[in-house]
């Protein structure tokens, strides 16, 4: 039984750092398409699509294109770039410590993903949609396991 305990662990820190690197890899290739998207005029095409998205008479249409006005300076472009640059190495770290087996790795990703979870509800509650919810549980189950894990392993070093 308790093999069956072990590898369902394994596979469940296994999901999590795949997950970690995964979106960190991912973040990082955003980045660069956005600093080579600016380099090549993304800026005024997207300024264009936000343009035509005005001329539409639904709601959604234009707060859309009041997003996309205000991600198309070139500073909001830069913000973006930052932000993902620092999340995706905050998941690298995270990845990687769990990946080598760093004791203080699920810590980290602990940390980490429970101290944006007020951010998290504050955002479902004001603007509910079933992405945010699921995203929410995701990282609300990724920090639970991971507490569970990490002071099963504590107990057993004692």
């Amino acid at each position: 039984m308790l093999r069956g305990v072990r590898r369902q662990r394994e596979r469940g820190l296994q999901v999590i750092v795949v997950y970690k690197l995964g979106k960190a890899a991912l973040w990082f290739v955003f980045a660069v398409v956005l600093v080579v998207g600016m380099h090549l005029g993304i800026a005024d095409r997207l300024a264009g699509v936000a343009h035509a998205l005005r001329h539409h008479a639904h709601v959604w249409s234009l707060r859309l294109a009041n997003l996309v006005v205000k991600a198309t300076s070139r500073r909001g472009l830069w913000t973006i770039v930052v932000a993902l640059l620092a999340d995706g190495s905050v998941s690298l770290v995270e990845g990687w410590s769990l990946l080598h087996g760093a004791w203080w790795g699920p810590w980290v990703v602990v940390v980490a993903t429970a101290s944006l979870l007020p951010f998290e509800v504050v955002a479902l509650l004001r603007h509910p949609h079933i992405v945010r919810a699921a995203l929410f549980v995701v990282n609300l189950a990724i920090v639970g396991y991971l507490v569970r894990t990490a002071l099963r392993e504590r107990k057993k070093e004692r």
